[in-house]
Formats: C-alpha cells, structure tokens, sequence
C-alpha cells in the first residue's frame, strides 16, 4: 500500500515510518499540514527538510485553514491524486480525541487510517525508539518539570530513566503525548545520512524552553 507519514519529525513519526516500512508498505511522501502556529519552534522545518533528505522521501508542507476537517480531506484528496495514496500513517499512541479525529477525516475518501503505535504502552515504546537506533533530541520542554539542561540532548537510556522519574513524581506522560515536551530525530535505521545541529540557542517562551537551530549539517552513512 502507498502510504504518507503525517510528519512531526519527532520520535514518534520516525518509529510509525519505520513500522509500516516494515509491514511492506511503500512510503509515496512525508506530510506537515501547516496552521495556526504549527509546525511551532518546536518541530523546526530546517531539520524537516535535512530529515527528508536523509531518508531518501519526500517532503510537503500543506496550508490548512478553517474549517479544519474539509480542508484535511480535500488536502488527502490531493494525496490520493498526485501521489497514489491509499493510507494516511500517523504516530498516535493513546489520545483517542485524535483516533476519532484522524479516523473521521479519511472516512469515505477511500484511504485507511493507520497507527502502528496505537495503545501501546509507552515505556515499551521508548524502548523500541532506543533500541532501534533512533537518535531524538529534545528541542521543547516544559519548565514545570524540565531545565535548560535538557534542550539538544539527546533521548538516551538515561534520560528514559529521568522522564519515568518525572512520571512516578509528577505523572507527566514519559512519551510526552500531552505536550510536556518534543523531539527531532537526527539519524536512525531508516536514515541514509546523519544530521548534526551544529550550533543553537536555548530560546524561552512563557515557561517553555525552545531549541532555535542555527547551524544544521548532514553526512551520509557508511553500512
């Protein structure tokens, strides 16, 4: 099945990518729909386009106004008929407000919804991130719970072991799903080259904590 990967460039899309890859599916295009203040500082589209480089894809950014969900549906009509899309990916693990809302907007234009991360539990999720070789870094904390010290680090086994702390102690969501923070992925298995952020500022608004990226580089990989 052709399929397009709604793209955030953050952990969750990467590991939804790499999934349906697996399960034989054709990824035709990654997709940003773009309104209001999303993508925010938080999902830079600088790295989006190195991503899309490195992972050999490509990459569109679509405009969308109200009303939202006609202008959703008539922008996958066009996924159908520019690229051949049959399946809308997204990395949605447990806010069943956005099953219903993804599920509603595919229904009758004759593409499925997909979300190969749905109800799974999320440490065993950010293992599976770890492990597969995805390098995330943190580019938007929240100050509630997080510090300066965490923004352009990168998603590792002991900052895994940090966010469950944070989630016995304060019961944030440990992937983040209700926006305590956000991630990049700068290379993993699906990348062909690996990205750098080279130099970037630590930026604040109100209590968030934001990487501005500066300077970005890639290098292909040798296998």
């Amino acid at each position: 099945m052709r399929v397009a990967v709604l793209w955030s460039g953050g952990k969750e899309s990467n590991l939804a990518c790499q999934r349906v890859i697996a399960q034989g599916h054709e990824v035709a295009v990654l997709v940003t729909f773009i309104f209001d203040d999303w993508p925010s500082v938080c999902h830079p589209l600088s790295i989006m386009s190195l991503q899309s480089e490195a992972l050999g894809m490509p990459h569109v950014t679509l405009r969308v106004a109200e009303p939202y969900k006609e202008a959703y549906r008539d922008s996958i009509r066009n996924l159908i008929r520019t690229d051949g899309v049959q399946g809308i990916v997204t990395g949605d693990i447990w806010i069943e407000e956005h099953r219903r809302w993804m599920e509603s907007v595919c229904e009758g234009l004759g593409v499925q919804a997909i979300m190969p991360l749905w109800n799974e539990n999320t440490r065993d999720l950010l293992n599976a991130v770890i492990s597969s070789g995805f390098r995330p870094v943190f580019t938007c904390v929240k100050e509630s719970w997080f510090d300066a010290d965490w923004i352009g680090h990168q998603l590792d086994g002991q900052r895994v072991e940090a966010l469950k702390s944070l989630h016995d102690r304060f019961g944030i969501d440990i992937c983040g799903e209700n926006g305590e923070y956000h991630t990049m992925v700068l290379d993993g298995p699906i990348f062909r080259q690996s990205i750098r952020i080279e130099e970037f500022a630590v930026e604040r608004k109100g209590s968030v904590l934001l990487l501005r990226p500066h300077r970005l580089s890639s290098q292909r990989k040798e296998f």
